[in-house]
């Protein structure tokens, strides 16, 4: 699914609303016959303003308030980080308020109306106008706080990337430099890559896609390269970041972690590894989560390179990938395993 939030549109502040209702309010007509009585046709000119003003503040404020998911109806990832950016509680008090006025608002117009089908004298009845305009001026204003609120809410909430939970996730982590990037881009099916904001972080994520071609269907993944989230040490993180990064495990089944056995990335092997087992014990300690270890720029590497880090990890040749993102060599192996992982589940 999309981001739940995108339809969460901008939140007019109760001098915008005001401006807006009361604009409508005063350009709307009341059909009455030309040989009315005067006095009819000023009350059915101001009672039509009083209801077209209400009608419209009824609208905007009731379409805010429908277009805010309800956070807890929400699926886990989108749950959790909503929960992180914003205070779940006041954010259900603050349209609990911006609906409270609702009813209000009706009474109020049942009051004026009244009042208008009382008078006596045409000029009468702009005054009973200007009193009822006050009157909902005053209740929108004291809800001014309520508005800007929500839409503060709103900016943070879009930020959260729109990623399908209904579909199988591949992680890509690893130090910037060490080719994530590049083996999103050369692994995808679809070489169009989509690029999403990701709450507390500066970058971005890079998100590609990978169709399966099954006997009679196909199914689509898809690969996340994580610039800015799991790419440094978690223990460099305060708690809310690491709370949001570790949001992703509840979307993704499979990591791939991209290892640079030459100096190039700039990062040292045992900075690499660090961050490896971090990824590793955070992400795949419930068993849920395969974690696939590759090695990048194998036109880069030396035999003495390769094997210094397989030693390091204690692993053999058979438990890791060696590649070249940038040429695509061997990347038929990896999507070879892709394919054989997936193309049996739903």
């Amino acid at each position: 699914m999309k981001n739940p939030f995108l339809s969460f549109y901008h939140v007019h502040n109760s001098k915008e609303l005001l401006d807006i209702a009361f604009s409508r309010a005063m350009k709307s007509s009341a059909q009455v016959s030309k040989n009315a009585p005067i006095l009819l046709k000023a009350k059915k000119k101001e009672f039509k303003r009083i209801k077209v003003a209400i009608e419209e503040l009824v609208e905007r404020i009731l379409t805010t308030i429908k277009k805010v998911p309800i956070i807890d109806d929400l699926p886990d990832f989108y749950k959790e980080l909503a929960s992180l950016l914003v205070d779940v509680d006041e954010l259900k008090l603050t349209l609990g308020k911006l609906n409270g006025i609702l009813p209000i608002l009706h009474k109020l117009g049942r009051e004026y109306s009244k009042k208008l089908s009382q008078i006596e004298a045409p000029k009468d009845a702009d005054r009973i106008r200007r009193a009822a305009f006050g009157r909902i001026s005053s209740i929108i204003r004291k809800q001014n706080k309520n508005l800007e609120y929500l839409n503060s809410v709103r900016g943070r909430l879009r930020e959260i990337p729109s990623i399908d939970d209904t579909l199988h996730c591949i992680v890509v982590a690893g130090y910037p430099n060490v080719g994530k990037s590049s083996f999103v881009r050369e692994i995808s099916t679809n070489k169009k890559i989509e690029v999403q904001e990701y709450p507390f972080t500066t970058k971005k994520l890079i998100m590609g896609h990978f169709d399966i071609e099954r006997r009679f269907d196909k199914i689509k993944l898809q690969l996340l390269d994580t610039p800015g989230i799991l790419d440094r040490p978690m223990s460099k993180r305060n708690n809310i970041e690491l709370q949001a990064i570790l949001a992703l495990r509840l979307i993704s089944d499979l990591i791939f972690f991209v290892f640079d056995p030459t100096p190039a990335c700039g990062y040292s092997i045992d900075s690499q590894l660090d961050l490896f087992y971090e990824v590793k014990n955070n992400f795949t300690k419930e068993g849920k989560i395969q974690i696939v270890i590759i090695f990048n720029k194998m036109d880069l590497s030396s035999l003495n390179e390769i094997k210094y880090l397989r030693d390091k990890l204690g692993i053999n040749e058979n438990e890791y990938f060696l590649i070249n993102a940038l040429s695509g060599e061997n990347l038929e192996l990896l999507k070879e395993l892709i394919t054989k992982r997936y193309s049996t589940k739903e």
